[in-house]
């Protein structure tokens, strides 16, 4: 009798994820066709965002930038307001950094994961998600997702970013990758990072509702939240902000472009951290005389509010405020009036968004 040829175990787990994938996938935008430059903007806006929040900026954004051409001949302020609202802006610069090198070059987006690292703000993973979905090559794309849930699988022990973790997540990766021939590079990228995202959580795996359930090392041994390991978080830092809504003789709100990173090309609000010791009008006064060069006058206090940026724990303190000199014709050097209704059309955080709403003056 002819003995039925066995199916390696990380041929099997491959099968049964891929086909649970295309049955039970969300149903995303991005998904709908697997033009490259629908993936790229897609790839970059999730780092470090969740689907839910990216995915009106999404449809805005490749419907005003469907091709990276477009996006190349648009200006920063441009790009910058069309991310509002996702953070990270530098992932914004980097796209636009990339759509016009690539014009230069005068080609459209490369088909291997090689090339597209060669360009500004694509890495190891977003190369090899672009190039699997997109053209079909199998390059393994490893994200938090990816991690989290191979860990879990085949009990990785380690840190994330620590060399012998990584070495053998991309090990593991890649071996899957190559199971059962390669076949849909794209599928089977995408499976592992939907697996993550709906189902391996961070806090609570849904082991119950896995679909490799019974391959996973870290459940059997009932360990499944120990993977993958934590380093510590960095101290919450607090910090206290006082912030100025100034309005010309129009309504119009007085803003300021930020030259300094993370932030750099956003508007803000006149605005300054202030100490224990001193009250939130009077860091204000100073922050507008040695970091915006003008002359406040705070009024009226508004209803506060708190603002999170990574680990900083921001405590807001708005101020209706006026300019204690104006300069004829309402010129604010450093500055610019804009009208509430027009924010949408400058790059701006949402903390401005955030300040305005105490005033009643959101679009």
């Amino acid at each position: 009798m002819t003995e039925t040829p066995r199916v390696s175990p990380f041929r099997l787990l491959r099968r049964t994820l891929l086909a649970w994938f295309r049955k039970n996938k969300r149903p995303l935008p991005f998904r709908e066709s697997p033009d490259a430059w629908r993936v790229w903007v897609s790839e970059v806006m999730l780092q470090q965002t969740r689907v839910e929040a990216m995915l009106p900026r999404y449809e805005d954004f490749v419907a005003r930038f469907p091709d990276p051409g477009t996006l190349a001949d648009a200006s920063e302020d441009e790009v910058l307001a069309a991310w509002a609202g996702l953070g990270y802006y530098g992932r914004a610069r980097a796209l636009h950094r990339a759509a016009r090198q690539l014009a230069a070059e005068g080609r459209g987006v490369p088909r291997t994961a090689g090339s597209l690292r060669r360009l500004p703000g694509v890495g190891d993973y977003t190369a090899a998600a672009i190039a699997s979905i997109a053209f079909g090559v199998p390059a393994a794309a490893v994200d938090g997702n990816v991690r989290r849930v191979l860990s879990r699988l085949f009990m990785v022990e380690g840190f994330r970013g620590r060399a012998p973790f990584e070495g053998r997540i991309r090990e593991l990766a890649d071996r899957l990758m190559e199971a059962d021939g390669a076949r849909d590079p794209g599928g089977w990228n995408q499976a592992l990072m939907e697996l993550g995202a709906t189902v391996c959580a961070p806090a609570v795996p849904r082991c119950g509702r896995c679909p490799v359930r019974e391959f996973c090392w870290s459940r059997v041994a009932g360990r499944q939240t120990e993977f993958p390991e934590r380093p510590p978080r960095p101290p919450a830092v607090s910090v206290r902000l006082a912030v100025a809504v100034v309005r010309d003789g129009e309504g119009r709100i007085l803003v300021f472009r930020r030259s300094e990173s993370p932030m750099r090309g956003l508007y803000e609000l006149p605005c300054g951290e202030y100490r224990s010791d001193e009250s939130a009008e009077a860091a204000l006064v100073r922050e507008a005389t040695t970091r915006y060069g003008i002359r406040l006058q705070p009024g009226r206090e508004l209803a506060g509010f708190r603002h999170t940026v990574m680990n900083r724990r921001i405590e807001v303190v708005p101020f209706e405020a006026e300019l204690a000199d104006p300069a004829p014709g309402g010129i604010v050097p450093g500055g610019r009036f804009v009208d509430p209704q027009d924010l949408d059309r400058i790059p701006s955080g949402s903390m401005l968004l955030k300040a305005l709403q105490r005033v009643g003056s959101t679009p």
